[in-house]
């Protein structure tokens, strides 16, 4: 897969390709030192070591990323992240403890981990957020009550897809019925049609529990 090249977050003016290779390829005579020569240089400032580094290790760094990320441009960024960590914190790695591709393979895959983790945990914040507004919504008034509120949002859970997906488009961020069609790819009838008979559920939902 060709991936559109990006500029690099670093201090060069080289691009990076992903799979492909390096945009600004370098001298074939740099490619003949071997990676302590580079990493010495590079470490005393020399860019063209880094170009040299980036496009023998590049593919591999981004294959890494890649298998851990389902986004291929989030993927490109941890790989160049990758890079710039070796440029700004050489000292990192240790010939005595692993191979140059070893490591970078390791910091690749720490990034694209904690990048996974990072976009779960906003994932979820934003779900809380457009379930507290549905919630809301839902009970046609504010709800004080923990356990009125954990009934709403078990019941929430519990909706079918495609309705729980409508209540959290529209009650997040305040999309409008026509922006939550395009964005899933059907009628604007379907949308409202999804809505109702979501808030529907949950008014059942808040009726039975406070009948109990």
């Amino acid at each position: 897969m060709r991936i559109q090249a990006v500029d690099i977050a670093l201090p060069l003016g080289f691009r990076f390709r992903g799979y492909d290779a390096v945009v600004v390829q370098t001298p074939r005579d740099e490619q003949r030192y071997p990676d302590d020569i580079l990493l010495e240089r590079m470490s005393a400032g020399d860019e063209s070591a880094l170009r040299a580094l980036v496009e023998r290790y590049g593919p591999l760094v981004f294959g890494v990323t890649r298998r851990v990320l389902v986004d291929a441009a989030l993927a490109e960024e941890i790989a160049q992240d990758t890079f710039l960590t070796l440029w700004r914190k050489p000292e990192m790695f240790d010939a005595r403890r692993s191979s140059l591709a070893s490591f970078l393979a390791l910091v690749a895959r720490n990034k694209a981990v904690d990048a996974v983790r990072k976009e779960e945990s906003r994932r979820r914040t934003r779900q809380r957020a457009a379930a507290e507004a549905a919630v809301t919504v839902a009970a046609e008034e504010p709800i004080d009550d923990v356990v009125e509120r954990r009934v709403l949002v078990d019941a929430l859970n519990r909706l079918p897809e495609g309705q729980r997906e409508a209540l959290m488009l529209a009650y997040f961020g305040g999309r409008t019925y026509r922006e939550v069609a395009e964005e899933l790819g059907i009628p604007e009838g379907t949308v409202k049609s999804r809505m109702r008979e979501g808030l529907a559920r949950l008014r059942e939902a808040l009726t039975a529990q406070r009948r109990r």
